[in-house]
């Protein structure tokens, strides 16, 4: 070093005391011994080395198996959604089927008042009647009387039955499941008891 690269060294170490600390660790050196150095470098690259395969060899780090799980899982609940959803629409659909009896139940006869007709015709009525009336077990022979508004079937009135059942049903059928034209409604039907 020059004179003044020397002194300006001087000058900075009275500042700073760990510069000051490495001069005086130089001077009780006595010089640096290459080859110590050369071996101290070798080391250190065989230090970086082992170091480069051991990372090699946990390959399946924590962090690389966390990520793992989390796309296993991830894969799992997909195909449990795939496999419910293709499942549940592949179940059996449910039909009710109403067995039909070779001979009708139900005779329904027009009265004198009446200019109500079912749209669907009054073969369709009484097939249609049939299936509602397959649950009463009595003979019946009811008169039901009715107005037509928009189609529908209001104040409808059935007389000449006991069975409140009968009543009811006859009444939901005739006002809810089918529609009507004309003004005024008035029937005869008459109910067979099952043999």
């Amino acid at each position: 070093m020059s004179k003044e690269e020397m002194y300006a060294i001087e000058r900075e170490a009275l500042q700073d005391p760990f510069l000051q600390d490495a001069i005086d660790g130089y001077k009780m050196q006595q010089g640096v011994d290459a080859k110590q150095l050369s071996i101290l470098q070798q080391r250190l690259a065989r230090r970086v080395e082992t170091q480069k395969t051991d990372n090699n060899r946990r390959f399946f780090g924590w962090q690389r198996l966390t990520v793992a799980l989390a796309a296993a899982v991830l894969f799992v609940v997909a195909c449990s959604l795939v496999f419910f959803k293709f499942f549940s629409s592949q179940q059996e659909k449910k039909t009710e089927v109403i067995l039909m009896e070779q001979q009708l139940r139900v005779d329904s006869r027009t009265l004198a008042k009446n200019d109500a007709i079912p749209e669907m015709g009054w073969t369709q009525f009484n097939e249609e009647l049939n299936s509602e009336v397959r649950d009463i077990l009595s003979t019946e022979n009811v008169i039901v009387q009715f107005d037509v508004e928009n189609g529908l079937a209001t104040a409808v009135d059935v007389t000449g039955t006991s069975s409140p059942a009968a009543t009811e049903l006859i009444s939901d059928f005739i006002q809810h499941k089918i529609k009507w034209t004309g003004t005024h409604g008035e029937i005869s039907i008459a109910i067979d008891s099952k043999e």
